[in-house]
């Protein structure tokens, strides 16, 4: 009984116990191998670190630890030239427990980031990114610019080349450069871009001036939005009133005589028109039972408004005397 159960406790043991943690290794600027295990989170048992190439025959530990919280996480082990181009193997220990991992470092390669990074602006009037990278000729670089804090430009430049230019750059705006590295086909890569550099600036002078500039743009920019809208609406109801309400201009109409034959202070007529009309012509009034012979009708007298009461006077005269010569005919007979 006491064998089963030590066996069944050695059995769940080795089930139960966990398995050691990935290794992950970079070659770092070509001068050293930096291998990581904690990809997974810190372990909770410290594990030895043990690596070779594929042309060494003797295992070595570690030589330099990285650890966090007292537990170790990485090692730094030197690296010679063309070692790379190897097979490299890894292993971790932990009592009993090894891990061991082969790892392919051709294409696995980060350099360092640019130094003696500087701009200027030369006789040319372009403005000159310089950098240094190591001695190597296979090394391409990749240049990034903005211009008062906008979207960042992206721009390769070729195999060895270790400076980049700018056309015709503005003084009033403030221009902000870096630039990163790595091995190109020519060294075994592509491989892993390096760390951007420290930023280089040109341009205006004082940046504080830049940042609130924009800060009172950003502050303004409702504001103007807001007016603007106002008055957009305020145009659109002017044009909409001035459709709705015409002004018509009309002359005035000058007040009547009050002798109605006296058309001029009514209307303006041009001088011909005027001359045309015959204002002196004689009316006559015609009535239907006033007989009047041939000789009256010449001596009839003139229309005036207001003496129509003559009028009527004179050819009632003139009836009763056609009348009275009409009896007096007939009694002759």
């Amino acid at each position: 009984m006491p064998t089963r159960l030590l066996l069944l406790l050695c059995l769940t043991g080795h089930v139960f116990a966990k398995e050691p943690p990935d290794v992950d290794c970079l070659v770092v600027n070509l001068k050293y191998v930096y291998c990581s295990w904690n990809k997974q989170g810190t372990p909770e048992v410290n594990y030895t670190f043990k690596s070779w190439f594929g042309d060494e025959k003797v295992k070595s530990e570690c030589p330099t630890y990285l650890s966090e919280n007292n537990t170790n996480i990485g090692c730094n082990r030197p690296y010679e030239s063309l070692q790379r181009f190897s097979p490299f193997i890894t292993e971790l220990v932990h009592g009993k427990q090894i891990s061991q991992r082969e790892h392919n470092l051709k294409a696995k390669v980060k350099l360092n980031p640019p130094t003696n990074v500087a701009v200027q602006n030369r006789s040319d009037s372009n403005l000159w990114l310089t950098w240094s990278q190591n001695s190597l000729t296979c090394v391409e670089s990749e240049v990034r610019y903005r211009v008062n804090n906008r979207k960042w430009s992206f721009y390769l430049v070729s195999n060895g080349v270790q400076e980049y230019c700018v056309n015709l750059p503005s003084r009033s705006s403030l221009y902000e450069l870096q630039v990163r590295t790595r091995l190109g086909f020519d060294c075994g890569g592509p491989t892993f871009w390096s760390n951007w550099s420290e930023p280089v600036v040109w341009g205006s002078n004082n940046s504080t001036d830049t940042n609130q500039r924009n800060s009172l743009m950003s502050v303004w920019t409702p504001v103007m939005y807001v007016v603007g809208a106002f008055i957009l609406v305020l145009l659109v109801m002017m044009l909409l009133h001035h459709e709705r309400i015409r002004i018509i201009f009309i002359p005035v109409v000058p007040k009547p005589s009050p002798n109605l034959h006296n058309i001029e202070d009514w209307f303006q007529f041009p001088k011909g028109l005027k001359e045309s009309f015959n204002y002196n012509e004689r009316p006559c009034l015609v009535r239907e039972y006033c007989h009047v012979s041939q000789s009256d009708s010449e001596a009839c007298p003139i229309f005036i408004p207001g003496n129509e009461s003559d009028l009527s006077t004179s050819c009632s005269s003139s009836t009763s005397t056609s009348t009275v010569s009409s009896e007096e005919e007939m009694v002759s007979v």
